[in-house]
């Protein structure tokens, strides 16, 4: 235990600093220093010449901005997000410095907490102690968490919220004094206020002390109503600035349900990511070498066969009141995510970040598994049964272990999928004077995040040399507005229609170098 907790606090803070700065992570540090993205446009005219160091100004504390302009930002903008994580990252960073090793140092440091957190559910969900070192063990090198716990946002201080709430609710029930409620209550604003997801666990909790305790003259049900009243009062104002400004929170998660996977491609993405809480080696989908990919396969299918057995070990040898909080957890946001995905189309299912209430119910029904197999043959002296499940449980860790020693090396892994190639892209750009070219929407903020954030990201690894050229909109674009004086020219994402216009129209020469998730072409005037 001791080798396994040295060995996950050490992942969460190996090489902070070399990981990819995504799209989302500047967004985080635009946040916590209290400017807006209408600032950041505001600043930008159609066809102007720009460097690096324009965006990272934006991505550095400003003496003006205090606390009070961390919430206006996300209160006018963005306010899906709740202010807690933060202002809470803010603070930190006025501690310790504003560099990425230490913004994201906030979220390792949080995620610390989990250990504690699991620790206490896991006694008030199974009453032993054994149970909850199991736990441990798995969730200390579990590379799901570890990529989280590296990530500058929220999700680390929301798995903690999760986790305390849970152990929290379960102490009320058991006391259901107005102390403990009251504690209930306070740790479900703190979930609140750190991520609205996290209402759909404040649901589960009441779907689960209706099965097991009933509603009619019940004194538990109405202490849970009672402290759900009084967290939703506290929670009020912000769920107001959500409710007044729906359009713009609408136009923020738009991509979740206008991308539609088929059936069989959404299966694909539940099966590897559920696999990902204890085995992650590939940050893709697949391996192009067949007998790769059919290993890989074949592990990912024995974790499921596990976590099929896990449910059916945990309704037959648990109590009512430990499974149905476990399977409620699990299934009950997963089909809240999933089925409007597979009937209406959309990928939310398939976004790890929503699913973390889901993780980790699977996380708690593979630790029961495992412990109470150990458990139990020791009791019977049924050695071989003992050995077989202990030399699974120490697979099972080795490959986590393994997994995060891959990805933690890597400067990018799949929670970064959507600006993995910036990478390579400012590789190319910063061999020479470049002029890098782009269109910026700048009279409408709708596609801001897939640009201007991608822009963002970049701008942290090109060097001085290369400047940047943004444009209002690429189907207006003025190539006389293109300045002589660079060695070489590229587009960041252009569409068609100006790639068939600049070579018919105006007789240049459009060049694809890399056609990934950002699409770079080289123009030769």
């Amino acid at each position: 235990m001791i080798i396994l907790l040295v060995l996950g606090i050490f992942f969460r803070f190996a090489n902070l600093d070399q990981k990819l700065y995504w799209k989302d992570e500047t967004f985080t540090s635009l946040r916590i220093y209290g400017y807006t993205k209408q600032e950041v446009t505001n600043e930008v005219t159609d066809g102007e010449i720009i460097t690096k160091d324009f965006f990272q100004n934006y991505q550095k504390p400003n003496p003006e901005k205090g606390l009070f302009n961390v919430v206006k930002s996300l209160a006018v903008e963005d306010p899906k997000h709740p202010p807690l994580y933060f202002v809470m990252t803010r603070l930190w960073t006025q501690i310790f410095g504003d560099s990425v090793a230490v913004i994201r140092s906030f979220s390792a440091f949080i995620s610390l907490l989990i250990f504690p957190s699991m620790y206490w559910l896991c006694l008030e969900l199974f009453g032993s102690s054994f149970i909850a070192w199991i736990a441990i063990a798995l969730i200390a090198v579990s590379p799901f968490h570890i990529l989280y716990a590296q990530e500058a946002r929220m999700y680390a201080l929301h798995t903690v919220n999760i986790l305390l709430s849970s152990a929290v609710l379960f102490r009320a029930i058991r006391l259901n004094t107005k102390l403990s409620w009251g504690l209930y209550a306070g740790t479900i604003s703190l979930g609140l206020y750190t991520h609205t997801i996290f209402s759909l666990l404040v649901i589960a909790h009441g779907i689960y002390i209706v099965l097991n305790k009933g509603i009619r003259t019940n004194k538990i049900f109405v202490s849970y109503l009672k402290a759900s009243l009084l967290e939703l009062l506290f929670f009020a104002p912000w769920l107001l600035l959500i409710l007044s400004q729906l359009d713009k929170v609408q136009s923020t998660i738009n991509w979740v349900h206008t991308i539609t996977l088929s059936l069989d491609d959404l299966r694909i993405g539940w099966e590897v990511h559920f696999a990902r809480i204890f085995f992650d080696i590939n940050p893709n989908y697949e391996y192009e070498n067949t007998i790769y990919d059919n290993l890989w396969w074949t592990i990912i299918r024995v974790f499921l066969v596990l976590f099929v057995y896990s449910i059916y070990f945990l309704i037959r040898h648990s109590p009512k009141k430990t499974y149905s909080f476990i399977l409620i957890l699990i299934f009950f946001p997963a089909l809240l995510l999933a089925v409007p995905d597979v009937i209406f189309g959309g990928i939310r299912s398939i976004q790890t970040r929503y699913s973390i209430i889901t993780y980790l119910g699977c996380h708690l029904s593979f630790t029961y598994l495992f412990a109470q197999k150990l458990k139990i043959n020791h009791l019977n002296h049924k050695k071989n049964q003992q050995y077989l499940w202990s030399l699974l449980l120490i697979t099972l860790i080795s490959l986590e272990v393994i997994s995060c020693s891959l990805n933690v090396s890597q400067s990018t892994w799949w929670n970064k999928g959507v600006n993995s190639h910036n990478l390579p892209i400012s590789n190319i750009l910063n061999q020479d004077s470049s002029l890098l070219i782009s269109e910026c929407n700048l009279s409408s903020l709708q596609n801001w995040d897939g640009q201007f954030g991608d822009l963002i990201s970049l701008s942290y690894h090109l060097e001085n040399q290369v400047k940047l050229q943004c444009f209002d909109n690429f189907e207006q674009i003025n190539i006389s507005k293109i300045p002589d004086g660079f060695n070489v020219y590229f587009l960041l994402n252009p569409p068609a229609s100006l790639q068939a216009r600049i070579k018919n129209q105006h007789q240049l020469k459009l060049v694809p170098i890399d056609e990934n998730n950002v699409s770079l072409w080289k123009l030769e005037k």
